[in-house]
């Protein structure tokens, strides 16, 4: 069965129209250890490291990679402080904010955060 949905998921992917995650709200990203991108579809950078997160999530469904669209919910950046755009912020399984990075990331310099934050481990 587990199978069956990871090959549902890449099937799927293949025919994503752009290969970018989708916007998730705010609301509904679980608690716990996670990444959160903060961007704009409108955003030429914000949509290199969408398509980076796809990518990785393509790869490991399971990973705790998320997209909020701030065009979409301005009050959530407010309180994330978002002044620029793509903004990752890192969260610990406490739900503690533990980095921030403004810009874009490498494939490498991504995976090294993600593992010295214990996200998607």
């Amino acid at each position: 069965m587990r199978k069956m949905l990871l090959l549902a998921f890449l099937i799927l992917g293949l025919y994503a129209e752009d290969g970018m995650l989708e916007a998730t709200k705010f609301a509904d990203i679980p608690k716990g250890a996670k990444l959160i991108e903060f961007g704009a579809t409108s955003c030429m950078a914000c949509q290199e490291m969408d398509k980076l997160l796809y990518q990785l999530k393509s790869e490991d469904p399971k990973r705790p990679l998320y997209f909020v669209n701030i065009m979409q919910e301005m009050d959530v950046a407010k309180k994330f402080k978002i002044s620029l755009i793509p903004t990752q912020v890192f969260i610990d399984s406490n739900n503690t904010i533990v980095a921030r990075h403004v810009g874009k990331l490498s494939k490498k310099e991504l995976l090294e955060m993600l593992q010295k934050y214990k996200i998607g481990e």
